[in-house]
């Protein structure tokens, strides 16, 4: 094991919405700043890195006490968040010759997933990469629709769910996987603060692509685990979601030396 994780996270900071209209977006605080902090602890390293290689933009809606255990919490995770983001960012293109060194890749979530993730073909590469190689997959909330990259053509699977009809998937590795992501109740919730209607919901996305999703009640934690593949529901999942990505790196770590 070489105690390194990649995480890759969206360039973009603008959802298209229904009526021409967008929605200003980016990664959750403590989506992104909850797991790769404990990753941290636990001695793992982080590369980071976004499809244009700069800095990610934060959901300005995440940046709350809210979301955490306490106030306390959320200013220590905010901190590290801050300092982690403002150390290098690799070209996610750049990361995709040497993806041998990573443990596992990570993908925290926010609405921006849906907006470059979802059809990057550098993003489809790391991914069947650690499909082939069983190792962890790890994505929580909205982030679980940038698997849908792991397919023959993405753009035209986004292109179709964007003009409001269902896709058919082609080649996709995930067929037939159990996940989760942020669910329609959810983001009908969510969505009765934006400026417009979404184009479309993840869990659609997912399902259209023959995934198996098993969301819970809405704003409780809920993560799924399949082979390799480990998602959370929501923003409340935070804690339980690297617990499993914690237990399926130690896993993985025992397999290596048993294998030695």
């Amino acid at each position: 094991m070489t105690k390194q994780i990649l995480v890759v996270m969206s360039s973009e900071s603008q959802l298209p919405m229904q009526e021409g209209k967008t929605h200003a977006t980016g990664f959750y605080l403590n989506e992104f700043g909850v797991p790769a902090h404990k990753l941290v602890q636990e001695g793992y390293s982080l590369t980071i890195a976004t499809p244009r290689g700069n800095r990610p933009a934060l959901d300005a809606g995440s940046d709350t006490k809210d979301l955490f255990k306490n106030e306390e919490e959320y200013e220590q995770i905010k901190a590290f968040v801050n300092e982690t983001l403002s150390g290098p960012i690799a070209k996610l293109a750049d990361v995709t010759a040497n993806l041998d060194q990573f443990d596992a890749v990570f993908l925290p979530g926010g609405h921006a997933p849906m907006i470059d993730l979802m059809s990057d073909a550098d993003l489809g590469t790391v991914l069947r990469h650690f499909h082939e190689k069983a190792q962890p997959t790890a994505l929580i909330c909205h982030a679980p629709v940038a698997l849908l990259a792991a397919q023959q053509d993405a753009a035209a699977y986004q292109q179709t769910l964007q003009g409001g009809q269902t896709p058919t998937a082609s080649s996709f590795i995930y067929s037939g996987y159990k996940a989760t992501v942020f669910s329609t109740p959810e983001e009908k919730d969510a969505e009765q603060g934006f400026e417009a209607p979404m184009q479309y919901y993840p869990e659609d996305a997912l399902s259209a692509a023959g995934m198996t999703l098993h969301n819970g009640a809405k704003w409780t934690s809920n993560v799924v685990r399949d082979r390799e593949l480990i998602t959370g529901q929501n923003p409340m999942s935070d804690d339980e979601f690297v617990t499993v990505l914690l237990g399926a790196l130690n896993e993985k770590a025992q397999d290596a030396g048993v294998n030695a």
